[in-house]
């Protein structure tokens, strides 16, 4: 009789440095990894622990999926989605630039929770052509207060020009020398903004 030996890594980190550490409620055997601390199952009782589960929910997001898309490709609970997008975005940091920049677009797109006229939600953004970043953003209303949030987060950079639509609150606080209205705005591609977003907040 030959005995067959099965290789454990680490979901997280790759490591191979893992230990047996003892057993789930649903008897699945827990393990520890050395290297990361982390603790893992080489099978989950429930799809959506799993780390794999958990990347592919998270490129699903970057690359423009919504909560029902996943939802339906892999046969997740929304709540389960939820949790984990809800845990991610919190480690996320917020954008932090520094410099000059000579022409900064000024833009909002809007999406909506559960109502799509009472939970209605705007995403200010303001976005340098020449190195496609996202400088800062904001959420809320479409307002004089959203917009004056967005641009108190520009105060210590220095900007040449602002290029916004007609909206009334920029005419409101951003300088008449330094705004430019554009009627035939270039527009953005909404995914890459998105992608940007989630990468540098």
């Amino acid at each position: 009789m030959s005995k067959i030996t099965v290789s454990v890594s680490c979901p997280h980190c790759k490591g191979v440095k893992v230990k047996k550490n003892g057993k789930k409620r649903t008897g699945k055997q827990n393990f520890l990894c050395h290297s990361c601390k982390k603790q893992f199952q080489s099978e989950y009782f429930y799809k959506g622990a799993a780390p794999s589960t958990k990347e592919s929910i998270k490129a699903m997001t970057l690359n423009g999926s919504g909560i029902r898309d996943i939802h339906r490709v892999p046969q997740l609970s929304i709540v389960s989605i939820l949790f984990v997008l809800r845990n991610w975005f919190k480690q996320i940091e917020k954008p932090c630039f520094m410099g000059s920049y000579k022409e900064v677009q000024i833009d909002e797109i809007w999406t909506f929770v559960k109502h799509r006229k009472r939970g209605k939600r705007w995403v200010w953004y303001a976005y340098d052509k020449e190195t496609k970043k996202i400088l800062a953003f904001q959420i809320g209303k479409r307002n004089d207060k959203s917009c004056k949030a967005l641009l108190k987060k520009l105060d210590h950079l220095h900007i040449e020009k602002y290029c916004t639509d007609e909206w009334k609150s920029y005419k409101k606080y951003i300088p008449k020398d330094k705004h430019i209205i554009s009627y035939q705005k270039e527009k953005q591609h909404i995914l890459k903004e998105r992608i940007e977003i989630l990468e540098r907040i």
